[in-house]
């Protein structure tokens, strides 16, 4: 399977109803610095301390699936936490010449604004040797052309054993160049993934990313998709792993109209 046509097996739900949660988001500058509350800026928030997927699925707006399932699974755990009691345990067997594993938290449709911040947390036990590609962050579209992919934010190997990040444009069927060459993701501790993703049929559409606040690509006055419809997922989604079997945490998960911030403290 080759990158450009590559697609999760993982079904979507046909109906998405309005979202009304809301939640409280808080900043801290400096650690001890006044505090920001941006009230309903939020949009949604999945903080998993409900020990259920409730907040991703509950309001038809969302699926928590992993496919082919087992040895791919979704969890709830108290393992590795950011924040709170419990996170989402995502765990994926991709073996060398075996077939791909997902493990996929997804939010699409009518909850999603035209423009808008999508933050997660991730936890990353140890490091793997990625093989073909290994997908922790996603933007999908409804358009055949390109089997309805549109971004994927993955992890890469550098020469120097440590992770990184690579971003897969599926218009172009390209690796897009950072603006930060090889950031360096780390292990055995939390990272921030969040992004600025603007919806638009012409050259006002947007994407940017940023690892722990730090600003590693933008692209900018391009159309973005072709419909107005969007999907973002965190997610792990890899083929060719070593070891084949590949665990990621993810915690403390937003949609807002600001950012959230790699500071940034979501109430419950």
């Amino acid at each position: 399977m080759t990158r450009a046509t590559r697609r999760s097996a993982l079904s979507r739900g046909a109906g998405v109803a309005l979202l009304s949660t809301l939640a409280t988001l808080v900043a801290f500058v400096g650690g001890c610095g006044p505090r920001l509350d941006v009230g309903s800026d939020v949009l949604w928030t999945g903080l998993f301390e409900g020990a259920t997927f409730d907040e991703w699925t509950g309001d038809g707006g969302g699926t928590a699936l992993a496919f082919p399932a087992p040895p791919n699974l979704n969890e709830i755990s108290g393992e590795r936490v950011r924040h709170g009691g419990y996170a989402a345990k995502l765990t994926i067997d991709a073996a060398p010449g075996g077939t791909r594993g997902s493990a996929v938290l997804s939010r699409a449709g009518d909850p999603l604004p035209v423009q808008g911040y999508y933050s997660a947390w991730y936890y990353l036990p140890r490091s793997i040797t990625v093989g073909n590609y290994w997908v922790i962050s996603k933007f999908r579209q409804q358009d055949q052309a390109t089997m309805d992919e549109l971004y994927d934010l993955d992890l890469i190997n550098l020469d120097s054993g440590e992770m990184s990040l690579q971003l897969y444009d599926h218009h172009r069927s390209a690796v897009v160049p950072l603006d930060v060459a090889n950031p360096v993701v780390p292990v055995g501790q939390w990272f921030q993934i969040e992004a600025f993703y603007r919806n638009a049929q012409d050259a006002t559409g947007r994407l940017t990313f940023w690892l722990d606040g730090r600003p590693i690509v933008d692209i900018a006055n391009q159309p973005t998709a072709s419909t107005p419809w969007i999907e973002w997922d965190a997610c792990s989604i890899g083929e060719n792993l070593t070891p084949s079997t590949a665990v990621l945490y993810v915690d403390d998960c937003a949609v807002s109209r600001s950012r959230v911030g790699a500071n940034g403290i979501i109430a419950d």
